[in-house]
């Protein structure tokens, strides 16, 4: 169910990351982001937090390559 108390108005760009609690389900993840692609056509990066900074070392450990 959505606290409508904790929703924000958000100006989303094609390409940007939302970071949702770390309670959401990927049901819910999945409407947002066709929410967000049906309202202006971008499309964002949804992951659940919190999130870290990793330096490009840590991202290649976990598999993570530059392109």
């Amino acid at each position: 169910m959505i606290d409508f108390k904790a929703v924000k108005k958000l100006r989303v760009q094609d390409g940007d990351l939302l970071v949702v609690p770390e309670s959401t389900k990927q049901d819910d993840m999945q409407l947002l982001a066709e929410a967000i692609q049906l309202m202006n056509g971008a499309r964002a990066v949804i992951v659940r937090g919190p999130i870290k900074r990793l330096d490009t070392a840590a991202m290649n450990e976990l598999g993570w390559y530059r392109a």
